[in-house]
C-alpha cells in the first residue's frame, strides 16, 4: 500500500484504540538515552516542567509540561531551535523517529533541538473528550443536520461543564499560557536567545510570543503562517485551490479524464446515489473529506480521480472512502482545538463570512461545525492586542504553498507580511499544505543556514515543477469495504 494510504489506515485504527487513561508523570529532568541519526550519536534530555495553571493566582493548581530535547555535539552550540508543531489538539514532542525522518544530522550540527508540550494535550491534563468526538461524525449519516448540530452542542456543553466540575480553568488553556510554558521551560533549561521553527498552528504560537518577547527570539522560521483571523478554514479558500488545480489539469497533455475537476466534483454530487455498496452516503462528510484531502497535493489526487470515477464512471467507492477518512479522523484533543481557536479567534467567528451561506462547492463543512461549537464553549478571548497582526522586528521567513488553501499564500502576504519588518516571504510552486512542511523538513541545508546566519537560501529547498493528475496508488474496493465495517 502507498505510504500515504499507509498513514490513513493508521488514522482509523488510532480512531479505534483511543484511551482515556492518564497516569500522572514526575517533576523533574533526567538524561535520556543516546539516540543515533546517520553516523553521529546524540544526547537527549526529557522529563516534565512545573507550571502553574494560572499564573496570576498564587494558589493555582500545578500542572506538569513534558520536554523534549536533542543535545547538538557542538560543545559551543548556537542558539536552540525550539519546535512549534501543528493543530491545536494535537501533540508537540516528537518521537526520536519522527525528528529522524527529516534527517536533521545538518541541523543538530550547532544547535539543541527543543519540543515542549502544549498545554491542553500534553502532560497532567488532556482536553480530550470520545463523547464529543463521536457527536463530530454526525447522527445517522448527516453530519450537518439539525439534530446532528444539535447533538454536538449538547455533548460540547456537556463536556465543558464537566471541566469545570473537576476544577479545570479553561480561560488559562489558551496560546498565551502556550507561550508561558515554553519561557518556563526556556528559563529551566538555560537558554537565553531560541529560535523558533514553526508549522500550521504553530506559527500563531510563534507569531505571538514574538509580539510578547522579541528579545527573546532570534530567529523565527515559519511553515504554513496562520495570521490572526484565520484559524477556521474558509469555504472560499477551498475553493479557489480547487480552481487552481482545475488550471493545472488543463495543462495536462494526457489528462486521465476529460471536463474539469469542479464539473466531475458537481456532476457526482447532482447524481450521488444513497449508499454505495451497503454503506450509507453523506454528501456532507464527503466534503468534508475532500477539503481535508486539500492538505496534501497527493492526497488531493486521490480526492479528485474519485470525483471524476464516480461523475464518469458511476463509481462512488473513492468518495466512500473519503467520507470514511473523514469519519475516523477525529481523534484530536477536542477541548484544546476549542479552546485554542475559540479564545484567539472568537471575534473573527461572527463575522458575516461565516455566518451566512456560500454556494462553493465544498461549502463550509467543519467551519459550520466549529461555528456551532464556538458559541457553548465560553471562554475568555486572549488579549486583543494580540487578536489582530500587528508590527514584529523578529526575523522571520514566512514560506507559503500556492495551493494551500488552509494558509492561502494572498492572504499571508497581505494579512502578516505587512507587519514583519524583518520578514520575507516565499511562495513554493505546486505545494499544499501538508507538502511545504515535508518538503522544508526535507531540506535540512536550507534550515541550518538560516537559523546559522540568518541567509534565505530558497534554492536549497526542494520543489515540484509539475504535477501529474494520476494517482500514484490505488485501493481496490475490497480494501474499501474492508474500510467500511471498521468500527
Amino acid at each position: 500500500m502507498h505510504t500515504k494510504l499507509k498513514m490513513l489506515a493508521l488514522i482509523i485504527l488510532a480512531a479505534m484504540q483511543s484511551s482515556c487513561s492518564q497516569t500522572p508523570p514526575q517533576e523533574g529532568i533526567k538524561n535520556g538515552k543516546t539516540i543515533a541519526f546517520g553516523r553521529q550519536s546524540y544526547q537527549t534530555l526529557e522529563g516534565f516542567i512545573r507550571v502553574p495553571e494560572d499564573d496570576q493566582n498564587p494558589k493555582s493548581k500545578d500542572l506538569l509540561i513534558p520536554f523534549f530535547v536533542v543535545k547538538s555535539p557542538d560543545k559551543h552550540p548556537e542558539a536552540p531551535i525550539f519546535w512549534l508543531d501543528g493543530g491545536p489538539g494535537g501533540s508537540n514532542i516528537l518521537s526520536a523517529e519522527k525528528i529522524a525522518q527529516s534527517n536533521p544530522e545538518t541541523i543538530l550540527a550547532h544547535h539543541d533541538f527543543v519540543c515542549v508540550g502544549y498545554r491542553g494535550v500534553d502532560g497532567s491534563v488532556s482536553l480530550k473528550s470520545s463523547a464529543v468526538n463521536k457527536a463530530l461524525k454526525g447522527l445517522n449519516h448527516q453530519m450537518l443536520s439539525e439534530a446532528s448540530l444539535q447533538n454536538m452542542e449538547s455533548k460540547v456543553r456537556t463536556y465543558h461543564k464537566e471541566l469545570k466540575s473537576s476544577g479545570i480553568n479553561i480561560d488559562k488553556y489558551t496560546i498565551m499560557q502556550v507561550i508561558a510554558d515554553i519561557e518556563y521551560a526556556r528559563k529551566f533549561l538555560g537558554y537565553s536567545k531560541i529560535n523558533l521553527l514553526s508549522s500550521s498552528y504553530g506559527t500563531r504560537v510563534a507569531l505571538l510570543y514574538g509580539y510578547q518577547h522579541p528579545e527573546v527570539i532570534q530567529r523565527s522560521l515559519m511553515i504554513g503562517a496562520c495570521p490572526p483571523g484565520y484559524f477556521l478554514p474558509r469555504a472560499e479558500f477551498a475553493q479557489h485551490a480547487i480552481q487552481q488545480y482545475d488550471s493545472l489539469y488543463r495543462l495536462q497533455k494526457e489528462a486521465p479524464y476529460k471536463g474539469s475537476i469542479s464539473q466531475a466534483m458537481q456532476t457526482a454530487f447532482k447524481n450521488l446515489p444513497r449508499r454505495w455498496s451497503v454503506f450509507k452516503l453523506d454528501a456532507d462528510k464527503i466534503k468534508a473529506g475532500t477539503t481535508a484531502a486539500l492538505y496534501n497535493r497527493g492526497f488531493a489526487i486521490m480526492a479528485f480521480d474519485a470525483y471524476f470515477k464516480a461523475a464518469y464512471e458511476r463509481d462512488y467507492s473513492g468518495l466512500f472512502l473519503l467520507q470514511k477518512i473523514q469519519d475516523m479522523s477525529n481523534i484530536a484533543a477536542i477541548g484544546d482545538v476549542f479552546a485554542k481557536t475559540i479564545s484567539a479567534d472568537k471575534n473573527t467567528m461572527a463575522q458575516p463570512e461565516y455566518t451566512q451561506t456560500d454556494s462553493t462547492i465544498l461549502g463550509k463543512n467543519m467551519a459550520l461545525i466549529y461555528e456551532r461549537a464556538a458559541k457553548c464553549w465560553p471562554i475568555e478571548s486572549i488579549p486583543a492586542a494580540y487578536t489582530q497582526s500587528r508590527n514584529s522586528a523578529v526575523p522571520t521567513v514566512v514560506i507559503s504553498g500556492d495551493l494551500d488553501f488552509r494558509t492561502p499564500s494572498y492572504v499571508t502576504e497581505k494579512a502578516l507580511m505587512p507587519y514583519l519588518s524583518n520578514g520575507k516571504h516565499l511562495i513554493l510552486k505546486n505545494m499544499s499544505h501538508l507538502d511545504i512542511l515535508m518538503n522544508v523538513m526535507k531540506s535540512p541545508e536550507f534550515i541550518q543556514c538560516y537559523f546559522d546566519s540568518g541567509t534565505v537560501e530558497a534554492s536549497l529547498i526542494k520543489t515540484v515543477d509539475k504535477i501529474d493528475f494520476k494517482p500514484k496508488s490505488s485501493i481496490s474496493k475490497a480494501k474499501i469495504f474492508v474500510i467500511g465495517v471498521v468500527k
